[in-house]
């Protein structure tokens, strides 16, 4: 195989666009498409785009598409496309090869990276990935170690995200600690120390809008807080939280070994925190659930949802628990991820029979899927359409196993959300083969269209072909022939379609056939 020589300036949507003739000339049966896939080493019958585009890196000299991917960027006229490529790749020998490139980046360095989360810096983004080489590359080239993200809710620093050990490293290289560093970081006497010269620092905001007392990693520093006047119920800006709530569902990126901080989320509940089911479940307080449900018996009903926990601000990024418990959970889930039995099986006698049958089966327990089917034969003729819609986020979280556990079992295929949207349309999405089977099998609405965006499961499967979050294991072209198969109707926007290659070769070989 001759080795194709790159354009000066080479372009990847160029490419890209090579890759795809290509796939188009071999499912064309075109022997010359056919022979290049041969002698990449490509021998499967039906090429996917991933393969066509291994092929045109071959052919420019490059073991995989993402090592052509990256020298492409790194060859970008623009310094910061440049760097940011540089610093994504975390290689410290790339960055230091950009920043010697481009002498301009000693202006621009402290700016934000383009198409980078959080507005965030160069140093930032090393700190995020550990990398104390990179980390030191970009100190050396100019870089404020106190240069912080734009995020519009409030900024983050490098201690925001370094373990102690970075942490330590940072502060020697000059890296500042304020109080919401101090309080993350277990530092107490700093905390002490930032509150003496000024006491109002109890109130200050810090990245996400978060308060010290979201940040306080002990129970120590959280009661130290308090007693100085932190206000035990505050919110956060970005996820309209209280710091209770971030400490039972996410994750302190210093200390791996205690991933959650359930003994300082009890502390301020003990201290009159507000609690809610999800909260007391994940931190398997039995009492606790038990007076919650002996209040409000309804609250079983509870989801990680907007419905449960809507926004007071448009633009906010919604609840915490949507990003540390995952959305749709119900706190049956909640305590059976965290290993709380007890506190699950008082959920569970507290519950209806539909809503008991809906979390055995999102935990794969079929035994006693089949035991509460028994009891109540007649389940599913009294199921109310919010009771029925449940299935629609058990597909939203992708768990096939459920989904065809409930249709089996009787649970209606059909059931719809308030915008009209269906367990078919998260199938489509995520490009789940077996979900799809189960809900048509089982009756579901191939032609039906959600009110938000006015698509099909059709439209949700060619777009999430191209975004969804498991769009990487997801079988669009499979997923695409089944729902024709079933009467889908190919969606006609007024811009052309927009899918994977493979997709919309379906699609245009099934208008063909009309």
């Amino acid at each position: 195989m001759s080795i194709r020589e790159l354009p000066a300036r080479p372009n990847l949507e160029h490419l890209k666009n090579q890759a795809r003739t290509l796939l188009q000339q071999s499912q064309a049966a075109n022997s010359s498409a056919t022979a290049r896939f041969s002698a990449c080493g490509v021998t499967s019958p039906k090429p996917k785009l991933a393969d066509a585009l291994h092929v045109i890196a071959r052919e420019y000299g490059f073991d995989t598409w993402p090592a052509l991917k990256l020298h492409v960027e790194l060859a970008s006229e623009d310094a910061m496309k440049a760097l940011s490529a540089a610093i994504k790749s975390n290689q410290a020998a790339l960055v230091r090869e950009v920043v010697t490139r481009h002498p301009s980046l000693k202006a621009t360095i402290n700016e934000p990276l383009p198409d980078y989360s959080f507005d965030a810096p160069a140093i930032v983004a090393a700190v995020q990935r550990n990398n104390r080489e990179m980390i030191d590359v970009l100190l050396d080239a100019g870089a404020d170690v106190n240069a912080r993200t734009r995020w519009w809710a409030g900024s983050f620093g490098v201690l925001d995200s370094a373990d102690s050990e970075l942490a330590a490293y940072l502060i020697s290289r000059g890296a500042k600690v304020d109080i919401h560093a101090a309080a993350r970081l277990g530092m107490i006497d700093r905390v002490r120390e930032l509150l003496a010269a000024d006491p109002k620092l109890v109130h200050a905001r810090g990245g996400d809008g978060q308060l010290p007392l979201h940040f306080a990693a002990t129970y120590e520093i959280a009661s130290l807080l308090v007693h100085r006047g932190a206000e035990i119920d505050a919110r956060d800006i970005d996820h309209e939280s209280t710091a209770a709530q971030y400490m039972v569902c996410t994750r302190q990126m210093l200390e791996w070994r205690e991933p959650y901080r359930h003994d300082v989320a009890r502390f301020l509940i003990e201290f009159g925190a507000k609690t809610d089911i999800l909260m007391a479940s994940a931190i398997g307080d039995l009492s606790l659930v038990e007076r919650i449900l002996n209040h409000d018996p309804e609250t079983i009903r509870t989801t990680v949802s907007e419905r449960y926990f809507p926004k007071q601000n448009p633009h906010s990024g919604g609840s915490i628990y949507f990003y540390g418990f995952g959305m749709t959970k119900s706190p049956h889930m909640i305590a059976h991820e965290f290993g709380h039995t007890a506190v699950f099986e008082l959920l569970m006698q507290r519950s209806p029979a539909w809503l008991r049958l809906i979390n055995a089966a999102e935990i794969g327990e079929d035994a006693r899927v089949q035991n509460i089917l028994s009891e109540h034969p007649n389940l599913f003729q009294k199921l109310s359409s919010n009771a029925a819609r449940r299935i629609v986020g058990t597909a939203i979280r992708n768990n096939a196993r459920a989904v065809e556990l409930l249709v089996t079992s009787g649970w209606p295929a059909t059931a719809t959300l308030e915008n009209n949207q269906t367990a078919l349309h998260y199938a489509a999405w995520h490009g789940n083969l077996e979900m799809i089977t189960a809900l048509l099998r089982h009756n579901a609405v191939v032609n039906i269209f959600e009110n938000e965006h006015g698509g099909s499961p059709l439209a949700w499967a060619l777009h999430g072909s191209l975004n969804s979050w498991h769009r990487e294991k997801g079988n669009y072209p499979e997923v695409t022939r089944a729902l024709l198969a079933a009467g889908a109707q190919v969606p006609k926007p007024e811009r052309p379609l927009e899918a994977i290659p493979e997709v919309l070769e379906i699609i245009e070989q099934h208008k063909g056939q009309q």
